[in-house]
């Protein structure tokens, strides 16, 4: 099917790091402020979209292409290393494309008619979190490296309704309506939370948080930051730029308690409430009030990385 709507404009780029900075986006967030143009960083530069319009920066080599579409609402922009994915009309509607076929058309795909699903990616994965039926939600795999689009079910333990899902280089990580985490994928790293795992194709419930309700989620490459209803962090993970916090292992195979004046600044307390978390790829961001702290680095290119 050829999208009759889709025309190549001139190359803009709209990179802006402040922005990106000050909300903590980066490829593994699926979710952005109410603000007419969001931008993410991506595997290979940048996205930034409006409700009609999408254009992508590429680093290496320096590259821009925008589309424009005039009958659809753009509803959300993720990307993999090799593949830009555009959630559409209200969730209907799934457009893909590989970064580098500048000029082709997108792959149309019609997804399932419910209500808020969810887009999220990997670095190797597209994956849409939708309600399976009224009771609970499920995970479709749509496509994997340049392998071609086929829909695959994942199902969850038991009946769930996903609010929030957050991907890395090679897992994901699930929040649902009562605060409990599930993860899926690599595991190599501890990134799943769940001990040192190869692979796990299906989710499974992160039972070291069991109790604990998690109003938020974010994945930086390797590592993961839970934020509770109460205002404590957990972490875990691949700590290998301190991203985890200076007083924690290399690895994290499990959920492990920030403390925000050892691991964050001397300037905070223990017992300090947290009121935001963010992730990049080898960062922690956590906002108290109106401050601002980061952990880890940011110095690393987001493409340097082996999987």
């Amino acid at each position: 099917m050829i999208l009759e709507n889709l025309k190549t404009l001139p190359a803009k780029f709209c990179s802006i790091p402040e922005f990106i900075s000050s909300y903590g986006l980066h490829p593994y967030t699926e979710t952005y402020p109410p603000l007419q143009i969001a931008t993410k960083s991506t595997w290979f530069g940048s996205v930034s979209f409006s409700s009609n319009h999408v254009t992508l920066n590429v680093s290496f080599p320096t590259s821009s292409e925008s589309f424009e579409f005039n009958d659809d609402v753009v509803d959300d922009v993720a990307c993999t290393h090799l593949h830009v994915a555009i959630l559409m009309s209200n969730g209907k509607k799934l457009e893909i494309r590989r970064i580098d076929d500048s000029g082709k058309e997108f792959r149309i795909l019609d997804l399932p008619s419910e209500s808020n699903p969810i887009l999220l990616t990997t670095s190797k994965a597209i994956f849409v979190v939708r309600m399976k039926n009224e009771k609970t939600s499920e995970i479709l795999k749509i496509l994997e490296d340049s392998e071609d689009v086929e829909f695959r079910n994942i199902d969850f333990p038991w009946p769930v309704k996903i609010l929030e899902a957050s991907g890395g280089h090679d897992f994901c990580v699930f929040r649902d309506s009562a605060g409990n985490l599930f993860s899926m994928g690599t595991g190599t790293r501890g990134e799943l939370g769940v001990g040192l795992i190869r692979r796990l194709d299906e989710p499974v419930h992160i039972e070291h948080l069991a109790g604990i309700q998690i109003s938020k989620i974010a994945c930086g490459g390797w590592h993961t930051v839970a934020l509770s209803n109460g205002g404590d962090v957990y972490v875990w993970g691949w700590n290998r730029y301190g991203q985890l916090g200076q007083n924690k292992s290399s690895t994290e195979m499990y959920p492990t308690l920030l403390d925000p004046s050892e691991d964050v600044d001397p300037s905070l307390s223990p017992d300090e409430n947290i009121d935001d978390v963010a992730a990049t790829e080898y960062s922690t961001r956590v906002t108290v009030g109106s401050a601002h702290f980061s952990i880890g680095s940011d110095n690393e290119r987001i493409n340097d990385f082996e999987l």
